[in-house]
Parts: structure tokens; C-alpha cells; sequence
């Protein structure tokens, strides 16, 4: 089973440190709820980019979920 970290309904601040501490300390795959916040997506994608990590959408009907990969899909 893919690990999880719901960020839905989380503050903004702090949230980059708890996305490092998740995919660091779990085996990729993993899942992002981000809910649909633009923001929270933005920061997500952003963080995952620079720690040189790949995402994609669970589903193209929810935006408010992504799926962190090593290897681009």
C-alpha cells in the first residue's frame, strides 16, 4: 500500500520541511493530498521538482491528489 501525507486543510508554512521528511523517510511511490488548494499544489510540485523527484495526478478527474515517482511516467 502507497504511504500517504494529507495535507489537506494544512498552513502553508512549515509544509516544505514535512514534504522532505515524508519522501525521505518512505520508499517512493508515495501520495500527496494536497485538496485543492492551488497554493499548497504549487508548493508540492515545486519541492518535489527540487529534491529532483517526478509527479503526476492519481487521476485526471482529481487535481487534489498526486503521486511522487522516481522516474517521470
Amino acid at each position: 500500500m502507497m504511504k500517504t501525507l494529507d495535507l489537506h486543510g494544512e498552513r502553508h508554512e512549515g509544509i516544505v520541511q514535512k514534504i522532505h521528511a515524508f519522501v525521505y523517510n518512505n520508499e517512493l511511490p508515495v501520495r500527496v493530498i494536497t485538496g485543492k488548494s492551488e497554493m499548497m499544489r504549487k508548493i508540492v510540485l515545486d519541492t518535489v521538482s527540487q529534491l529532483g523527484y517526478h509527479s503526476h495526478y492519481e487521476r485526471l478527474i482529481n487535481e487534489g491528489c498526486l503521486v511522487i515517482t522516481e522516474q517521470d511516467f
